[in-house]
């Protein structure tokens, strides 16, 4: 008898399961939509706010300015170019690349750096030429979408 009302219980339990995130011990069941919601305004407000720094940049002469590349985007897109640009910020060794910020004193938009993902270290405040392939739109999930993104930069002596 025991056997049997455990089994009666149990399948009443799993009949009324709604799914994922619902059931008895659940303390705050959402909706697809209010997860949703609330994972993007976790994300917009984890995002660290980048400072423009007065620098004057000149380009090299085959490179392409933060702000041209930034008004431009589509036409860069999956080709290889250069720029110039001092690093703001560097975060090494994640997701098996170093991460790095430069600015070149012009902006568009509002938007005035470019992020390169790279495997060669590099010191803030060091005035650097990286060539490499633009993509568009890259988004690494967790509120990390990058506009317009260098891969695979490599640093031009």
């Amino acid at each position: 008898m025991n056997k049997l009302t455990i089994s009666i219980i149990m399948l009443l339990a799993f009949i009324s399961c709604k799914g994922p995130g619902s059931g008895p011990l659940v303390k705050n069941p959402f909706s697809k939509n209010e997860k949703s919601q609330n994972m993007n305004s976790q994300n917009a407000s984890s995002k660290v706010a980048l400072e423009k720094i007065n620098v004057t940049v000149e380009p090299c002469k085959d490179c392409i300015k933060i702000s041209d590349l930034l008004a431009n985007k589509k036409n860069y897109s999956g080709k290889t170019i250069m720029v110039k640009g001092q690093v703001t910020k560097y975060n090494p060794a994640i997701m098996g690349k170093n991460w790095i910020h430069i600015q070149d004193g012009s902006e568009f938009g509002g938007s005035f750096d470019l992020t390169i993902t790279t495997d060669k270290q590099v010191s803030v405040g060091e005035t650097i030429t990286f060539e490499g392939r633009i993509v568009l739109d890259k988004d690494f999930g967790y509120g990390y979408v990058y506009n317009v993104l260098m891969e695979e930069g490599k640093p031009i002596l």
